[in-house]
């Protein structure tokens, strides 16, 4: 059995009433990838609701949409992420790797820490 990964996955507080944090960016993520909100709740285990509030609460904090949806019917709905949205997910990315690089030796420590562990275990 692989020891499991130690990483920094930050939470920022953008303002009043708006954070982004893993959740929210694998929300999006899985959003990019299945191009519908209730498949994207579905792959992450969450209700639609939880999901569609989630995706409410950065559009309103952002002020401009992060996600783009259509209306189901005949052709079918569906959604996909805007520009806002997936420099979110880039910005994100790019934030929590400086960050787990910054911070490559408390991280060892904290593996070994886990390996004392196992070891006495």
């Amino acid at each position: 059995m692989s020891a499991p990964s130690i990483l920094l996955r930050p939470r920022l507080y953008l303002g009043e009433g708006l954070s982004i944090g893993p959740g929210k960016i694998e929300l999006l993520r899985a959003l990019g990838r299945t191009g519908s909100i209730s498949a994207a709740a579905r792959e992450l285990g969450m209700p639609y609701k939880r999901a569609w509030l989630l995706l409410d609460t950065l559009n309103q904090g952002f002020g401009r949409p992060v996600a783009q949806t259509a209306t189901g019917g005949r052709g079918g709905g569906g959604a996909r992420l805007t520009p806002l949205g997936k420099r979110l997910v880039a910005a994100y990315d790019g934030l929590q790797a400086r960050l787990n690089d910054a911070a490559r030796a408390e991280l060892a420590a904290f593996r070994a820490l886990l390996d004392e562990t196992d070891a006495a275990g």
